[in-house]
Parts: structure tokens; C-alpha cells; sequence
């Protein structure tokens, strides 16, 4: 499969052409389902937004183009391609049921995102302030609270002379509480003396305990591995998620892709192959050329066709990561003549 997004003629911000190509397939698709995986494994929303929740798009009014299907797209799938640094994997659901991956070609230098339209925004209101006016002083609306010009003596004697009965009382009240408070602190203290040893001799013990069982690490298989043991058991995304954070070397990387092809996991391998190729690993990007290229390809569950446009790409791909590869420049020219 090879699709590709090119630019609407004439060009327009924001809008473009997605163009399909499947192998085996002649008839021009009406419609098309699919989604869109960037390289951090995340999918993109009907909001432009990236989320790890898978999406699918469906979208009508297919027309022939460039020997495939062609699609008007607008600015809700173009602007986040474009935002988006790394290479998008589709994924295409096919009327059959059948499900179909390729790295989504974008032809970047002849797309314009939205913003390009160069709309001119009106700021007529932004700078209108709401301005204060000014109040009266808030002291002035509560009147003061009077206070008497003279004091009174009689009831300032009265109260001078309850105080000074209350005294006494609050004075004993005093002493009653700290003899209180003294013998509870006797008793207790006495009881936490007594209590003590016997903590102090339990406490040697301890470690005794502890030691009797000793941890048994690697007793348990770790259920987040990238390995072939947990294929079965990791849902697509969150095995492809674990693998990506792992960061194996080619080579058990390549094993793990094996091991997926095998067991008809194609949607792991497809997004192993491409996270990998599109970081800039060369073996891994060979590997996944060859799996297009005519003359290396072995039929299987998860390539069964070769793609000599795709191939190319991946060619492509390892060449602008090392250019002076012989490979896939021999590959790449054969393929284009």
C-alpha cells in the first residue's frame, strides 16, 4: 500500500489530497476508514489533539488519482501532520475487514497549513479597559462608635473588686491542676520505664524475622518485557509502548519483529519497523525495505505483496541517515528507473 498526501491544484492553506494506492485493489474506494499513528505511538483526535486512544476517520467522495484513490482532506488532518515532526503511520480498514499499515508520505514543501491563510484578526475591543471610579472614603460611611467623654467609677470599682476575688479561685485552680498533672506524669513515666526492656529485647529479633525471608527476585516474569513471550498477553499498543522504552539494539529488535510476523501480530511489526526506521536506525530501515522490495520479498501474513514505492521510501529513508550507503543507493536507482 502507498499512500501519499499531496497538495490540491491550485494549492489552498489547509486543504490537500490523500492519495491510496493498494496492492491488488483496481477499483477506486469510495470511501476510506483510517487512523493515524505518530511516532510516539499516539493517535490523532478529531480535535488535532495526539492521544494514546485509538481514532479511526471515515471519509466519502473518492475519485481516481495517480493510479489509486484520491481524498479531499482539510485543515483538521493536514494541520497536525504538518505541526508534527515525525513520521505518521496509517492504517486503512478495508471494506473486507481487512487491515492494511504504511508510513504516510507527506509532500511538505508544497503544503500549507491553515495559518498560511494569513487571516488579519480584529483587535478593536481587546484594548477596551474597564476603568474604576473613584469611591468615597470607606471610613466615612460607618459612623464612629461613640465612646463616653468620662469614665464611670462606680461600675469600674465593681469590676476591679470581682477581680480581685476571683484571684484566689483561679490561683487554686492552678495548684489543683499541677498536682494533677504531676502524679499522671509519675504513673506514667513509671510505667514507660517498665515497658521499655521489654521493647529493647524484642527488638534483636527483628532482623531475624526479616532475614528468614529473603526476597526471590526473578521469581515472577516481568509482564512489561519486549520479548516474544509477551505478545500474547500485552494488547497491541502497550507492547509496541514497551518495546519503543526499552530501547533494544537492532538485532533483538529484529528478533522481536520476527517473532510478531509469526505469530500474524502485523500491526506490532509494522509500528516497530517504522519507529525504528524513522529514528535513523539504518539495519532496521533495510529490513523494512526489504520486506517491499521486489527482489528481496518473501510473501507472508503481514507483507504479502511487494511495494515498490514503499520500498523505495524506506530506501530513501536510510540514505538520508547515511548517505553513503551502497544498498540502498543500488535499490533505490533500480527501482525508479
Amino acid at each position: 500500500m502507498l499512500a501519499k498526501i499531496f497538495p490540491c491544484q491550485p494549492a489552498e492553506p489547509g486543504t490537500a489530497q490523500l492519495m491510496i494506492r493498494l496492492r491488488g485493489e483496481q477499483a477506486v474506494q469510495s470511501n476510506l476508514t483510517f487512523s493515524l499513528c505518530n511516532n510516539e505511538q499516539n493517535y490523532l483526535q478529531p480535535d488535532t489533539q495526539w492521544s494514546t486512544a485509538p481514532h479511526w476517520f471515515t471519509i466519502d467522495g473518492g475519485y481516481p488519482f495517480n493510479n489509486g484513490s484520491g481524498f479531499r482532506i482539510g485543515a483538521t488532518l493536514l494541520d497536525p501532520l504538518l505541526a508534527n515532526a515525525s513520521q505518521v503511520q496509517i492504517q486503512v480498514r478495508l471494506a473486507s475487514g481487512e487491515t492494511r499499515s504504511t508510513t504516510l508520505q507527506l509532500v511538505r514543501d508544497e503544503l500549507f497549513s491553515s495559518d498560511a491563510r494569513g487571516q488579519t484578526g480584529n483587535y478593536s475591543g481587546s484594548s477596551v479597559l474597564s476603568s474604576l471610579a473613584p469611591t468615597p472614603e470607606p471610613v466615612l460611611v460607618a459612623e464612629p462608635v461613640p465612646t463616653p467623654a468620662e469614665p464611670i467609677p462606680a461600675p469600674a470599682a465593681a469590676q476591679s473588686k470581682r477581680n480581685t476575688r476571683l484571684i484566689p479561685m483561679i490561683a487554686a485552680g492552678l495548684l489543683i491542676l499541677l498536682i494533677a498533672a504531676g502524679a499522671l506524669w509519675w504513673f506514667l513515666g513509671r510505667g514507660s520505664v517498665s515497658v521499655q526492656p521489654a521493647t529493647v529485647d524484642k527488638q534483636p529479633g527483628a532482623p531475624a524475622v526479616a532475614a528468614a525471608a529473603p526476597a526471590t527476585p526473578g521469581s515472577k516474569p516481568d509482564a512489561s518485557e519486549c520479548s516474544p513471550a509477551n505478545l500474547a498477553s500485552q494488547s497491541e499498543l502497550d507492547f509496541v509502548q514497551n518495546c519503543v522504552q526499552q530501547k533494544l539494539d537492532s538485532d533483538k529488535l529484529l528478533i522481536i519483529i520476527q517473532a510478531a510476523k509469526d505469530t500474524k501480530k502485523c500491526g506490532v511489526a509494522q509500528r516497530l519497523y517504522a519507529n525504528r526506521a524513522q529514528g535513523g536506525d539504518v539495519k532496521v530501515a533495510l529490513a523494512y525495505a526489504s520486506e517491499y522490495d521486489p527482489q528481496e520479498h518473501k510473501p507472508s501474513e503481514c507483507f504479502k505483496t511487494a511495494d515498490p514505492d514503499t520500498a523505495a521510501y524506506w530506501y530513501d529513508t536510510v540514505l538520508q541517515t547515511e548517505p553513503g550507503n551502497q544498498k540502498a543507493k543500488q535499490r533505490l536507482e533500480e527501482l525508479r528507473k
